[in-house]
């Protein structure tokens, strides 16, 4: 079996709410980690994983340690649903149906959550003119 058939497979199995329960947890966190971020005056994750070089190996760290608890379950789940359904286990095929499904969602939320925020605060501080 192909990785697109056991993509097929599992949407449409007994797995399925999988595709959005762990997601959604993922984007949760993410936010949650991206307003705290902005509280410190961090830069948007993802930016700062590729811009700030002096702070990379501590953000990357902070971000897997956030991460990957969801992420582990994640995987672990799939490895179960393989076994269940195909009475096989493939660990790359689960490895990366958990990346797509908590860490890309993750990264992205805690950076967007991040630029919001900022955005959000810079726009209140403004006073306006005139008053």
């Amino acid at each position: 079996m192909h990785f697109l058939d056991w993509v097929h497979h599992a949407i449409g199995g007994a797995g399925h709410l999988r595709f959005i329960v762990q997601p959604l947890v993922a984007i949760l966190l993410g936010i949650r980690d991206g307003r705290e971020d902005a509280r410190l005056g961090r830069p948007p994750y993802i930016w700062g994983l590729v811009r700030q070089r002096e702070s990379r190996r501590e953000r990357l760290k902070a971000g897997l340690e956030a991460a990957s608890k969801p992420l582990v379950l994640a995987v672990v789940f799939d490895l179960i649903l393989q076994f269940a359904a195909l009475r096989t286990v493939h660990i790359v095929w689960a490895l990366v149906v958990g990346t797509f499904l908590v860490a890309i969602p993750y990264m992205l939320a805690r950076a967007a959550s991040n630029r919001v925020v900022t955005w959000w605060r810079r726009r209140s501080e403004v006073i306006p003119v005139g008053r």
